[in-house]
């Protein structure tokens, strides 16, 4: 029995060439050379030589909820409310938040006065002008979330918790730039 086990397994690594010169079967066309492009790859098979695509019209990633309040600030500010207080973690995010996306351009309190700002023919408005100090939460959560004026979505690069701690700090800069 023993006999027969190790001569089947000295068989078995015997066929087991690796330096053979015949090619693998290829079942499956282009699996093992596989034709795919990078999304900013240059693709010669199409007419504009594009790789990256725009998902069709009206389709969502997994994952993703539409946003319900797309150019409707005025229904955004009725309706979107708040889930956060102004505690200390809240507002400590919060700032990290505001001087990662929010400074160049608003400045460091707010006061549109952001190294950016100079250079920008509509200077970012002023957060403790009577404007933006009269909307609600829900509309300047909008403004990130959609965009306004010059300014352009957040939505793809913060997250929605993390645009009401921006919210919330915001209030706070309010508070402490009062005019």
């Amino acid at each position: 029995m023993k006999y027969v086990l190790s001569c089947t397994l000295v068989f078995a690594l015997v066929a087991c060439d690796s330096k053979s010169d015949k090619p693998n079967v290829e079942l499956i066309q282009n699996m093992m050379e596989s034709p795919a492009i990078k999304a900013q790859d240059y693709d010669p098979s199409k007419k504009d030589y594009q790789a990256m695509r725009m998902p069709p019209e009206g389709t969502v990633a997994q994952g993703k909820a539409p946003y319900m309040y797309k150019a409707q600030p005025e229904k955004a500010g009725k309706e979107l409310v708040n889930p956060f207080s102004g505690n200390e973690q809240v507002l400590e995010k919060g700032k990290l938040l505001y001087d990662t996306y929010c400074m160049v351009c608003h400045g460091p309190k707010g006061l549109g006065n952001g190294t950016v700002a100079d250079k920008m023919l509509v200077k970012p408005p002023v957060m403790n002008s009577e404007k933006v100090v009269s909307w609600s939460d829900g509309r300047i959560y909008h403004v990130i979330t959609d965009g306004q004026g010059l300014m352009g979505s957040y939505a793809s690069q913060i997250s929605k918790e993390d645009r009401w701690k921006i919210v919330n700090y915001v209030r706070q800069l309010q508070k402490e730039t009062k005019q």
